[in-house]
């Protein structure tokens, strides 16, 4: 599957009223934005069964460089425990990690096979060491004994009023520069909701040499990301990172971005 059809699968929305449209396998939707897991759960199966990896990065140095960063950008000692969301995370190595280094971690993703190996970079103890409920929308809240891990597997555009102000740091790995641009203002709306003030996002994005226009993944810079219906609306931009791993992806870099909260009036 290529990365422009894998990412159509992934962000759709779902259908409420009968005055949506399709093109290509993408819906919209006049009133409501969300995510649908469409065919992103095979596409998960063959990733887990040995298939292309597409854009997972299973290098623990660069989940280490991330971290560092949000440690600068915070002020933080290394051993600080911060609050940090990982939205749409499928099984991101920066999880466990961050939870490894005394951090306090919550993902969303809504494919469960994903989740599923994610809890298992927890230890083997899968049953004994998670519990699971559901909540009202429908999803399933994964929570690991030490407290500090918690999954939810679901919608990452609902509301969640429980989430409200709860983040110290929000670590977006290629997540808005996959979303199509219709999808970013909800994304970030949801982002600016669960950001405590002065909270972080640490952002990694694609930069192109080539093909800047199409996507996903889409090429993503400065203005893109500051855009005032994207994070500019309630984020002020704090530094460029530069590149901050290498990729095997031809005609790509890795650049990172940090942003900060405005505070609430």
């Amino acid at each position: 599957i290529s990365i422009a059809a894998l990412l159509l699968l992934l962000f759709v929305t779902y259908p409420q009223t009968t005055q949506s449209f399709t093109s290509g396998g993408l819906t919209k939707q006049r009133n409501k934005t969300i995510i649908k897991m469409g065919g992103w759960s095979e596409t998960w199966k063959d990733i887990l069964n040995g298939g292309s990896k597409r854009w997972k990065v299973d290098d623990v140095e660069a989940k280490q460089k991330a971290l560092s960063h949000i440690t600068d950008a915070t002020s933080t000692s290394s051993d600080t425990p911060l609050r940090i969301l990982c939205p749409l995370a499928g099984d991101d190595q920066f999880v466990h990690y961050a939870w490894s280094q005394g951090h306090d971690v919550t993902a969303i993703d809504i494919v469960p096979d994903a989740l599923k190996a994610m809890r298992f970079q927890f230890g083997e103890n899968n049953k004994e060491d998670w519990s699971s409920t559901s909540n009202n929308n429908g999803g399933v809240v994964w929570k690991h004994k030490s407290g500090r891990a918690t999954l939810y597997e679901g919608d990452m555009l609902m509301k969640r009023p429980e989430l409200q102000s709860s983040f110290d740091v929000v670590y977006d790995k290629d997540s808005f520069g996959a979303l199509s641009l219709e999808m970013r203002q909800p994304y970030c709306q949801r982002l600016s909701e669960f950001t405590k003030s002065n909270g972080i996002v640490y952002v990694e994005v694609k930069n192109k040499e080539s093909g800047r226009e199409f996507g996903p993944p889409y090429h993503v810079e400065r203005n893109d990301l500051m855009e005032d219906t994207s994070f500019g609306g309630a984020f002020d931009y704090v530094n460029a990172l530069g590149e901050v791993y290498p990729l095997n992806m031809g005609g790509m870099r890795q650049m990172g971005h940090i942003l900060r909260r405005g505070l609430r009036k």
